[in-house]
């Protein structure tokens, strides 16, 4: 796993591409695989679920720039390696429409945590979705809070 003090926050798995590496690291630009199999794994097209979390505002409202883009790079970067893992097109999205509705209630959280007469509702939320992360124990700013619990989730995934 690859976590930067930036934000820069990536699923610490790592796949492989049937065409070499994506986006031309080595040499030229590569385009995403196409739909297709690889053993009993279906290599789904990505850039529609990407396209997708870029698209759903309701994932950043009430967010300010940094916590939103670290959200949305987190969930991109995990639709990615979720296109890559499904067995077919209907599971990548019902994978991504999961993440996604993750994604929200993160994003939810820390709107809420943010202000101090919504940390009742912050912990209500975070019992109702049975987040496993840590609480803070008080004020902490929305963009570290947001890089603690994206950490956390991709040391805990599946938790």
């Amino acid at each position: 796993m690859f976590v930067a003090r930036t934000g820069d926050i990536r699923p610490p798995l790592h796949t492989k591409h049937t065409n070499g590496e994506r986006n031309g690291a080595a040499g030229g630009l590569g385009d995403p695989p196409a739909a297709g199999f690889e053993g009993d794994r279906c290599m789904t097209s990505c850039d529609a679920l990407i396209r997708h979390v870029a698209r759903d505002e309701a994932l950043t409202r009430g967010l300010g720039d940094i916590e939103a883009r670290m959200l949305i790079e987190w969930l991109a970067n995990w639709a990615e390696l979720l296109a890559d893992a499904a067995r077919n097109e209907e599971d990548a999205w019902a994978c991504v429409e999961r993440l996604c509705r993750r994604g929200r209630a993160i994003g939810r959280f820390v709107q809420l945590w943010n202000d101090p007469f919504d940390r009742v509702a912050a912990i209500q939320l975070a019992a109702s979705e049975r987040f496993d992360w840590p609480l803070p124990t008080g004020y902490m700013d929305p963009g570290d809070l947001m890089h603690h619990i994206l950490t956390w989730e991709n040391q805990q995934p599946g938790a």
